[in-house]
């Protein structure tokens, strides 16, 4: 059950331009899933700039320490704020909240495909699997070498590759080097080898991956693929109404029904 938290930043790093945060966040740690997000008050207790909380995915859990890790990339004024917070400083935290990644119990390979804001999730989600002997392999791209997620906060297990080529050279990683020409009819070899598909791509790059597993996968059962679709969820109950986004079973909330969706449910899948 989501409940409102203070915690400590127990250590800030950057690594390029993408930023880790420990916090010290006892009461959390047994409830978070991979998939799960936090509303996070990104300002000094007396400003009220930015109002509106910030939605920030978790990317790890150690519950013997009662820490979480956020990965996250400075590029608004409220995650610049939280950049510039040392050890030691208080956060208003309400939290976990939506609806999380579903790793089936029998899954042996899994794919994760990342790119921009929610790659954290992902991170989580790869720990789950390896817990339970899956193989792991982390699709992930980005316009710089230095917003790409660091592959050593990654246990040693999970087959990392990366690409700074840009947001759409995730398609290169699908496909092999050497894209082809009709991405409608093309199959990939990842994702005839996975078990489970496990994203968060921003909606312009949706149609790379629903034509991808079309394509491979002529029978697409529910759990198959699942997508976290990142974004603003200013109140994390579905209240706002801010984050409605439309499915094949009508409007739903980002950050309650989702923010992980399957895959048939959205309008490109």
């Amino acid at each position: 059950m989501a409940r409102f938290v203070q915690a400590m930043i127990q250590e800030q790093r950057s690594f390029g331009r993408i930023c880790r945060v420990t916090l010290h966040a006892p009461e959390l740690t047994a409830g978070v899933r991979a998939g799960h997000y936090l509303l996070m008050r990104c300002a000094d207790p007396v400003s009220a700039d930015p109002l509106l909380r910030r939605a920030i995915f978790v990317a790890g859990v150690d519950t013997d320490a009662g820490t979480l890790m956020l990965l996250y990339a400075p590029r608004e004024r409220g995650m610049v704020w939280l950049a510039r917070q040392p050890a030691g400083t208080p956060l208003d935290l309400f939290g976990p909240l939506g609806t999380p990644f579903t790793l089936d119990n029998r899954t042996r390979t899994l794919l994760l495909i990342g790119v921009g804001e929610g790659v954290g999730a992902l991170f989580l989600l790869a720990q789950a699997a390896l817990r339970q002997n899956a193989a792991v392999v982390l699709l992930t791209a980005a316009p710089a070498a230095d917003l790409l997620p660091p592959p050593f906060l990654l246990p040693p297990a999970v087959e990392y590759r990366g690409s700074d080529a840009g947001e759409s050279s995730i398609a290169d990683l699908l496909y092999g080097e050497t894209p082809p020409e009709n991405q409608a009819t093309a199959t990939s070899e990842l994702i005839a080898w996975a078990d489970q598909i496990g994203a968060t791509v921003p909606p312009d790059l949706l149609t790379i991956l629903v034509s991808a597993v079309r394509a491979t996968r002529l029978r697409r059962q529910r759990g198959f693929a699942q997508v976290a679709l990142p974004g603003a969820m200013p109140c994390g109950t579905g209240a706002c109404l801010a984050c409605l986004i439309e499915t094949r079973h009508g409007l739903r909330t980002r950050c309650k029904d989702g923010p992980v969706f399957d895959l048939r449910d959205l309008p490109a899948g």
